[in-house]
């Protein structure tokens, strides 16, 4: 019997008036310390675990004051990470955090608490400190600054020594003693073999969790190396509780890995130097059409043109503009925006514009914490506008602008919706911008993400996720977004090839190492999509291209569900949106949704759907120990049941296990069911069904004759079905059952 969730039962007088789960954790920072929660070592290190745990995460600015109770409503748990040794009122501080606690919100402590003394010096009393740790069920005792005569002498192996063991010198630590009940120590220190010293170091318990400052992760001294100490996906499970929450997952689409690309216009107008084009003297963009967008129609990509690239005011040509109408009618590219000028530092230009500025001058950005700085801004796009006589842009050292194209003032409306209308003028009928790609350090402000809702598009970049030898840490693998006021800013899921090339200056087929990344961010577990993300410059060197094609071919050579990237938008901002209210023990109202439609649970052992208690489910699939359960998107509100054992239950109805194209509108009938379907590619996919069942698939393109084709399922159920490539628009199918094989 699976314990955590089919144990727990929510206390609700009511199951219909039930209030939705707790999703939330409240972060909170000092921006006297940290001016951006991208700053911060939760956005940094913590997010993405939470984010893979189901967990939203608010940022609250200490500077502002604190949460009030009903910015505490809906809060699951509460986290700090502090970076100073003080804040503006310790006394204040610990007193509401206590009584956080005993509002059952869960508190969690990485590193330095800070309340030691206030930033005027004045020394907190010590019973307001131990009051706090006491409702964590921890105590107060000595500081430790020298540990040479210190050793471990316990340590969880489920939690420690994830990415890299304990140094043999241990850092200095604050004293801490279990003093409650219920505490789970997972890392214990002690002084010169006295039991009477013992520490504990990391704690996880009912209230919340601890971990002792600089035992969290390695950090070199400039920062550009971090490995994890502890396992931060186990720690906070414990910590905030997890194993009774569904799981919205970003990761996963019907059953498959989520695939999606998008390339950021940057270079479009570079003439290729690539051999075999030499003489045509063509641009790096009808390259990429060539050998990338037009050879590889089963893979849907976004493309984001720079609006001044294509603009005869700006610096548009009659080649660029045919090359984006071409590329743009395609079917399966998506129509995108990397805006009109292409800002590099969007935070000092809207300083510049508030503050009547007309054209904008040099300022280069560069944010340092602790924790060094993100490889999103360490590996900035850095173009200028061309010199005169030049006649495509060069690559600069270091923001030399603030904009890489100045033809005209800043104009932050004809930076949003100025290049939609340009580039929505060279689409076809029936197709429009889908979505609004960040550009330059991408620290956008919160006016400016609202210009894009306005405008009705999605948003992304930022991010530029890495694991391999070069950055060896999910440390490196970036959150789903940053939030920015009222809105978030969505990351790609994988860096593009700048971080791979130095700034586009040497090792110009590193781009290929982009499949390490995709490979440790699949396995063991699956925390990011398959995400190809580049710019037409890689058209203009021909190992950069190679590499693109790789990259390419290898997702060509794997099970994955593609969709557009305004499509993977629309997933995160699902992620973040979404509600789920119990209905009963094991069973969810999900509403809120947005495009988000797999709904994840760990650790699943025999658990999966309750198909009688369950409406609006496509079907389920297990992978890696965890159940991926694929909601119905023509479903507003699906209800979701689970049960133990159903895993055993393989003929009792037809699911879905995994598609490549898209499902809805999914109708049973017996063991006969129909659904609605499209999608990129061939369309693979794979059913449950009774074992030895023989089906006839009536399927009906919206414009064209209906065919059949007809299958049977394996002595498992197995039920594999084939759609045409060339039926990549919507199609109706009707699955009819003939019964079993004699």
């Amino acid at each position: 019997m699976r314990s955590a969730l089919l144990l727990v039962c929510l206390v609700c007088p009511a199951w219909s008036v039930a209030a939705p789960l707790n999703r939330v954790v409240l972060a909170l920072y000092d921006s006297h310390y940290q001016k951006d929660v991208r700053d911060t070592p939760i956005h940094r290190l913590l997010e993405m675990p939470l984010n893979h745990l189901g967990l939203v995460v608010q940022y609250h600015d200490l500077s502002e004051g604190l949460p009030t109770a009903q910015e505490l409503s809906g809060v699951r748990g509460i986290v700090t990470w502090f970076q100073s040794d003080s804040m503006e009122d310790p006394a204040r501080f610990l007193t509401w955090a206590s009584a956080a606690i005993d509002a059952g919100k869960r508190f969690v402590v990485l590193g330095d608490l800070s309340v030691g003394r206030s930033r005027r010096g004045d020394v907190t009393d010590i019973k307001l400190v131990q009051g706090f740790l006491a409702k964590l069920g921890l105590q107060a005792v000595q500081w430790t600054p020298v540990t040479y005569d210190v050793k471990i002498v316990f340590q969880d192996p489920a939690l420690m020594n994830f990415e890299r063991p304990l140094p043999a010198v241990l850092p200095p630590y604050d004293g801490v003693k279990v003093i409650a009940p219920g505490i789970r120590v997972h890392l214990m220190a002690r002084k010169r073999g006295d039991p009477n010293t013992d520490s504990a170091l990391v704690v996880t318990g009912p209230h919340g969790g601890y971990v002792a400052k600089g035992y969290t992760h390695f950090a070199n001294f400039s920062q550009d190396r971090l490995q994890w100490y502890l396992n931060p996906f186990e720690f906070l499970r414990l910590a905030f509780a997890t194993d009774e929450l569904p799981k919205p997952d970003t990761t996963t689409f019907n059953g498959r890995r989520i695939y999606y690309s998008h390339i950021d216009g940057d270079g479009w107008r570079n003439q290729t130097q690539v051999a075999r084009y030499q003489r045509e003297r063509i641009s790096s963009a009808e390259v990429i059409l060539r050998e990338v967008i037009r050879p590889f129609s089963d893979l849907p990509v976004t493309v984001a043109p720079i609006a001044a690239d294509l603009d005869p005011r700006w610096l548009g040509t009659r080649d660029s503009l045919q090359v984006a109408k071409t590329i743009l009618k395609l079917p399966w590219v998506e129509a995108g925006s990397h805006t009109y000028s292409h800002p590099l530092d969007w935070e000092s230009l809207a300083q510049y514009a508030k503050a009547g500025s007309a054209k904008t001058q040099s300022w280069g950005v560069m944010w340092w914490t602790q924790f060094g700085r993100p490889l999103w801004e360490r590996f900035a796009e850095q173009w200028s506008k061309p010199e005169a006589g030049e006649s495509s842009p060069t690559i600069r050292r270091g923001h030399s602008r603030l904009r890489s194209y100045e033809s005209y003032p800043f104009d932050a409306n004809e930076e949003i919706a100025g290049s939609i209308d340009f580039i929505n003028s060279l689409l076809p009928p029936g197709k429009r911008v889908q979505l609004l790609q960040w550009s330059g350090t991408t620290l956008e402000s919160e006016a400016i993400l609202a210009a894009t809702r306005k405008a009705g598009v999605r948003n992304l970049n930022g991010g530029d996720s890495r694991f391999d030898p070069e950055f060896d840490s999910y440390a490196w693998v970036a959150p789903l977004g940053r939030q920015v006021g009222r809105y978030h800013q969505v990351y790609s899921s994988d860096s593009n090839e700048n971080t791979y090339t130095n700034l586009w200056n040497e090792r110009y087929f590193g781009f290929r190492y982009l499949l390490e990344t995709v490979r440790r961010t699949e396995s063991p577990i699956r925390v990011k999509p398959f995400n190809v993300y580049y710019h037409m410059f890689s058209g203009e060197k021909e190992p950069s291209l190679d590499a693109v094609i790789a990259n390419l071919t290898f997702a060509r050579s794997q099970q994955l569900a593609p969709i557009t990237a305004s499509h993977y938008a629309a997933i995160v901002e699902g992620f973040f949106s979404l509600t789920m209210t119990p209905l009963g023990p094991n069973r969810w109202r999900i509403a809120n949704r947005d495009a988000l439609n797999t709904i994840r649970f760990d650790h699943a052992g025999d658990l999966g759907v309750d198909w009688v208690h369950s409406t609006g489910v496509l079907g389920q699939r297990y992978y890696q120990g965890s159940l991926y359960i694929a909601l119905d998107p023509a479903a507003a509100q699906p209800v979701l049941a689970i049960r133990d054992g159903s895993r055993q239950d393989l003929g009792c109805r037809p699911y879905l296990v995994q598609s490549r194209w898209l499902i809805s509108r999914l109708k049973i009938a017996g063991q006969s069911f129909s659904f609605e379907t499209q999608g990129f590619g061939r369309g693979d996919m794979e059913w449950q069904v009774a074992p030895g069942a023989r089906y006839s698939f009536r399927v009906t393109p919206v414009n064209g004759r209906s065919f059949e084709i007809r299958a049977a399922a394996t002595t498992e159920g197995t039920l594999h079905l084939q759609i045409p490539e060339s039926l990549s628009g919507p199609v109706e199918v009707s699955a009819t059952s003939e019964g079993a094989r004699l």
